[in-house]
């Protein structure tokens, strides 16, 4: 009698890979693009120099030199003094300090209330989806430099209300990504049965759509923080976000608008230092914008 085969189940293998390896994928990505490397080195060294401002500032940013009033950039003042002479390279050190800390506390406002309005809508719809997303969309239909404006209108000309209209005017756009990006993870299968089995909403949140989405976060993040740096020096130049005698890059361009003629190197050397953070951020943000590109594997 012939001896009846027994077949052993074929078992799919599911690859799954750990945040570990996505990690190390995603730096070895951006090891490999020059262009990111540089930017990157760039914007850490601007870091350095705010954070040792005092030590590596000549002077004192609001020191006044009487008899170097409107000097041209010399061997006493490398980037030349202003109108009443302080030192334009001391002012525009420290101008790094206020300038890049504003701007990420802005940023920081908009990607924690962005990301929880998004992440809500998503999760819970039904009527606070809709509720929530119409006053976003209402709020998107102003420019966020324009309900930037209305806001520091409303809350006074300041420093402090600066960062919080920027942030504020900014998480529209941001809830809108977040919240598309949750709904393709909600419809998923894992998410389903995670529910099926009891999983806590929290537990869900926290260890199914925050990791998902944690792409979208970091490439928008990083590129609205280009965006908060234009803002916060446009809201200071026409005099509603730094005041004076603060040492803040979009302060120190309104001062120099003035003496284009006489003195170039007032209103060129504050207006490059935006151009070239803001550069080096997008051209950071375009890179993990591919790394993290499904379509880019």
């Amino acid at each position: 009698m012939a001896k009846l085969q027994t077949y052993k189940p074929i078992q799919a293998r599911v690859t799954h890979k750990s945040p570990l390896k996505i990690k190390s994928e995603a730096l070895r990505k951006l090891s490999q693009d020059k262009r990111a490397v540089v930017c990157l080195l760039f914007l850490i060294i601007v870091a350095i120099i705010g954070a040792f401002a005092p030590l590596l500032a000549p002077h004192d940013p609001n020191e006044l030199f009487y008899e170097s009033i409107l000097e041209a950039p010399s061997k006493e003042h490398l980037l030349g003094t202003d109108a009443i002479g302080r030192d334009l390279l001391s002012r525009l050190i420290y101008g790094v300090r206020v300038t890049i800390s504003v701007s990420m506390l802005a940023v920081a406002i908009t990607f924690f209330l962005g990301t929880f309005i998004g992440l809500l809508c998503a999760y819970v719809g039904g009527w606070v989806d809709n509720v929530l997303m119409r006053i976003m969309d209402i709020l998107l239909a102003l420019p966020s430099i324009i309900l930037a404006l209305a806001i520091v209108a409303i809350l006074g000309p300041s420093l402090t209300n600066a960062m919080i209209a920027v942030g504020v005017a900014s998480i529209p756009g941001f809830s809108r990504l977040i919240r598309g990006a949750a709904l393709t993870i909600k419809s998923s299968g894992f998410v389903e049965a995670s529910r099926s089995i009891g999983s806590s909403h929290h537990w869900i949140i926290l260890r199914q759509f925050l990791p998902n989405v944690t792409g979208v976060l970091l490439v928008f993040t990083t590129l609205f923080i280009g965006v908060a740096i234009l803002d916060t020096a446009a809201l200071s130049f026409i005099g509603l976000g730094a005041q004076p005698p603060t040492p803040e890059w979009g302060t120190m361009l309104s001062e120099g608008k003035n003496y284009m003629s006489d003195a170039w190197w007032l209103a060129t050397f504050p207006g490059l230092a935006i151009t070239m953070v803001v550069f080096a951020v997008n051209l950071l943000g375009d890179a993990l914008r591919d790394i993290f590109d499904p379509k880019s594997s």
